[in-house]
């Protein structure tokens, strides 16, 4: 049996990115020539705003923040923006900070702490995905199989080189050495996909029909590999003109490429595209690659992810000297075959990793597996509406009823996921005293450090206190988590922004109210 084991992730806390020196070249820049620097007028109006809020940090204290947020939140940049804010403190359980906060706002990817949350308050950290391989069928003494190998899926979403130093193929690699351990040199049947633990609905129709080869569009499935896509990597060349070498990772039959995408010695024309045709596995790659650029890996979702296994799985045989008869195919959901074999090897991991890549790398394929294994393990229907059954539940637990709130997709993709700010600290205080609330803390990005906050708040006074799930969609901006305090009181916050035109100063206002909170509470 084989078991994945994630590096366990410790609580360190610390620091905060500085922009005095950035204000401070505006501003010369702003007197050295008012014409050429007018379209920044609005930026210099919120850094002022910043200044006010962090020139006196060290005389700021809990009775007087609020005017100094109010002054962060009082600048036309957020003009005609549609934003809520909820602050509270979790150690005397009551609110510091609230605007428009009981509103309903698109939420971004902060849709996947709800997801991982309920998933811990369901099935706990240590619930386990068993992906088991079954031969089906008598096995001669001569090494021969008469019947089919079945993999049979669990939803597990983390059959992937993740866990194993980057190797995609370590997983099915290590299900043909099983085989091979068992006797079997023949297989004279299928190599057949079992993802029945889910429904075939694989991706949700109001994600953007635009952009479904891309990775965060990844399909969900009962059986998944490789987070149901594959890396291409474009590698510079010696000769404009030539046709792009690619590395293909899997290197499977499973894909037809059409690369028209040639080499280039202008810098300026180094521009490709890479999309697959709908409903099929035809990706076509085209545009122009600087032959002195560094290599560029991308990853592009397939079509049918339980097929993929099964092909990449049955490929993996051959090339171990496995002779396969039959084909890789899919389960026939209205006539499967019995799956009820002599189990050859099993690979399992844990919600416990899959809640840590959801959040820490705001993985949207992950979240979907996760909001359907809910409704497999549940409501015993791998289903996405059986999954929202389940959210629904805990945030009755919270609070909440299903008519004050809408939720559309488990990842946040979605503009169709709407919640207020006080409902996320709300969930945020009631994962800060649960027995699996420190799997959730440590799966959070920490500032200046890791995750979507890696190049955020850096400097030493903030870097490691905030502990959060960014968020971005067009037009929607969320950040959402904890900031621990000095003073024995952790803080629960959300900040939910959409309809602006900036990401980039929306980002920063974000940073400066919670560098604010650090400054009041320390």
């Amino acid at each position: 049996m084989q078991q994945l084991c994630p590096k366990k992730q410790g609580r360190t806390l610390k620091a905060r990115s500085d922009f005095f020196p950035d204000i401070a070249r505006l501003m010369h820049c702003f007197k050295l020539n008012l014409r050429r620097c007018s379209h920044v007028i609005a930026i210099l109006l919120i850094f002022d705003a910043f200044f006010a809020a962090f020139l006196d940090a060290k005389t700021t204290t809990p009775q007087d923040f609020k005017s100094h947020l109010r002054l962060l939140l009082n600048n036309p940049s957020l003009r005609n923006v549609s934003y809520g804010i909820s602050v509270v403190s979790i150690k005397k359980n009551s609110s510091l900070f609230d605007y428009r906060s009981n509103d309903l706002f698109s939420v971004a990817s902060n849709m996947k702490l709800l997801t991982t949350s309920t998933a811990l308050d369901y099935l706990g950290p240590d619930f386990e995905y068993k992906t088991i391989v079954v031969a089906q069928g008598k096995i001669t003494t001569s090494g021969e199989l008469h019947g089919d190998i079945i993999i049979k899926g669990s939803g597990d979403p983390n059959i992937s080189g993740r866990f194993y130093h980057g190797n995609i193929l370590a997983v099915p690699e290590s299900w043909a050495q099983a085989i091979k351990d068992r006797g079997i040199r023949v297989i004279r049947g299928d190599i057949v996909a079992d993802d029945t633990i889910f429904d075939r609905i694989y991706v949700n129709p109001h994600w953007p029909a635009n952009q479904l080869s891309a990775w965060y569009c990844a399909p969900s499935c009962g059986l998944s590999f490789n987070d149901n896509c594959v890396d291409i990597t474009l590698v510079p060349g010696k000769n404009p003109g030539g046709v792009v070498t690619l590395l293909i990772d899997p290197d499977t039959s499973y894909f037809t490429i059409f690369n028209s995408c040639v080499y280039t010695a202008s810098k300026k024309e180094h521009r490709y595209s890479m999309y697959r045709k709908p409903d099929t596995n035809q990706i076509f790659i085209t545009g122009k690659f600087c032959v002195n650029a560094s290599p560029e890996k991308t990853w592009v979702s397939v079509h049918n992810p339980a097929l993929y296994l099964a092909t990449v799985f049955k490929e993996v045989l051959e090339k171990n000297g496995i002779v396969v008869y039959g084909n890789a195919r899919l389960i026939d959901e209205c006539n499967p075959v019995k799956s009820d074999g002599e189990v050859i090897t099993q690979t399992t991991s844990t919600m416990e990793q899959a809640v840590f890549v959801t959040n820490k790398r705001s993985q949207n394929f992950y979240a979907e597996q996760i909001i359907k294994t809910l409704g497999a393990q549940i409501k015993g229907r791998g289903t996405l509406e059986a999954g929202i059954e389940v959210v629904h539940e805990f945030l009755s637990k919270l609070g909440f009823q299903p008519e004050e709130y809408t939720i559309d997709d488990g990842c946040g993709l979605s503009k169709g996921n709407r919640l207020s700010p006080k409902m996320i600290t709300t969930l945020l205080a009631y994962m800060s005293k649960h027995p699996h609330g420190g799997v959730l803390w440590d799966s959070l990005p920490a500032s200046g450090t890791d995750g979507g906050l890696r190049r955020r708040m850096i400097s030493p006074r903030y870097k490691n206190k905030i502990h959060a799930k960014t968020g971005y969609i067009a037009k929607t901006s969320a950040l959402s988590g904890y900031i621990e305090t000095s003073r024995d009181d952790v803080l629960a916050f959300s900040i939910l922004m959409n309809n602006f035109k900036n990401l980039s100063t929306i980002m920063k206002l974000q940073d400066a109210i919670c560098q604010t909170l650090v400054d009041c509470y320390n």
